[in-house]
């Protein structure tokens, strides 16, 4: 009994912490959007932005286009999904920049 009640507290435990790390859902297409340009420009600035070879603009760039088609054809729901995929890209893009700028590679000898 003891291990069940121990059980379902870790499980509680990560299902709230999960939905308060998740982003708000009430924000608006237009925030969405405004925060991902933000971050992706400070990704630029840092000079870390994802992109493959054969791509012609950065993931961030590429979401952010289509949402705005989809919020052209009148799909909100699409628009925010990809907008929301955009804020993602760019907050991970960020993150990488500041939490790991300063490790070395392992083959790298340290002093």
């Amino acid at each position: 009994m003891k291990k069940l009640f121990v059980g379902a507290a870790i499980i509680t435990t990560l299902t709230l912490g999960a939905c308060s790390s998740m982003p708000s859902k009430s924000m608006s297409y237009d925030d969405v959007v405004a925060q991902a340009t933000a971050q992706h420009a400070k990704a630029k600035k840092l000079g870390d932005v994802w992109q493959q070879k054969k791509m012609k603009k950065p993931y961030v760039d590429t979401y952010l286009d289509q949402a705005a088609a989809a919020k052209k054809k009148g799909d909100d729901a699409t628009a925010m999904k990809f907008a929301q995929e955009a804020l993602k890209t760019a907050n991970a893009e960020v993150n990488q920049m500041e939490k790991y700028a300063d490790l070395q590679p392992a083959w790298i000898p340290t002093k």
